[in-house]
């Protein structure tokens, strides 16, 4: 293994934060309970603006975390945690629930800054290296080791799909946790990660993750 053994430690500490007894909830409940969701995430969980999330397809668990996190500021937004206010402990999990029965719907290939393709293709090849092996240099985890090889996460371990997500949100996601406006994750997992990176390596990643790993993937 090339890749130093204490940055592959730092990448999987996720793992067993995130890993515990999950609530059950009730997709159908959540249909009803999600009704105030979808004015912004979609009626499937599947947003029309690159800078809202798309809920479709994320674990229950998550989804459930990021409402109890807003609940308690742990995460701020302002129209968030006044909706999550209004969410008691149950429907949460039920939203949850809801959400990840969702199909999430492809993002459009599209890099719309980068106006050659040779300059499309050293953006994609630098995400691939980080997501598939992170950087020893810096001492960046790999991505894939919480969130899947293919972006798509880890089973029960409430760590977010990253396949298909919207690149735009990906890249101001990780800035909030280098910029400290958002630090909801445990033991500073995310953070300890995206302070290595620079903008250039957070763009990099983010597009590769949200919509190429599926499909540059290795064959086997």
């Amino acid at each position: 293994m090339s890749f130093n053994n204490k940055h592959w430690i730092l990448g999987l500490i996720c793992l067993s934060l995130n890993f515990s007894a999950v609530a059950q909830g009730d997709a159908e409940i959540g249909k009803l309970k999600a009704m105030a969701c979808m004015g912004c995430h979609g009626p499937t969980g599947n947003s029309f603006v690159p800078s809202f999330p798309a809920l479709a397809g994320q674990p229950a668990s998550y989804i459930a975390k990021q409402i109890q996190d807003f609940k308690e500021a742990d995460r701020r937004n302002t129209t968030m945690t006044s909706i999550a206010l209004g969410i008691g402990e149950a429907d949460m999990h039920h939203i949850g629930a809801f959400y990840e029965s969702q199909v999430k719907t492809p993002v459009v290939k599209n890099i719309p800054h980068l106006k050659t393709d040779a300059e499309k293709t050293a953006l994609l090849t630098l995400g691939k290296k980080l997501y598939d092996h992170g950087n020893a240099d810096t001492g960046q985890a790999a991505c894939f080791a919480c969130h899947g090889k293919s972006g798509d996460a880890l089973v029960d371990l409430g760590v977010p799909v990253l396949a298909n997500q919207h690149p735009q949100y990906l890249i101001s996601t990780l800035k909030e946790f280098k910029n400290r406006k958002r630090a909801n994750d445990g033991e500073r997992v995310m953070r300890r990660i995206v302070d290595t990176m620079t903008d250039e390596q957070i763009e990099a990643v983010a597009y590769y993750s949200s919509y190429l790993v599926p499909t540059l993937e290795e064959k086997k």
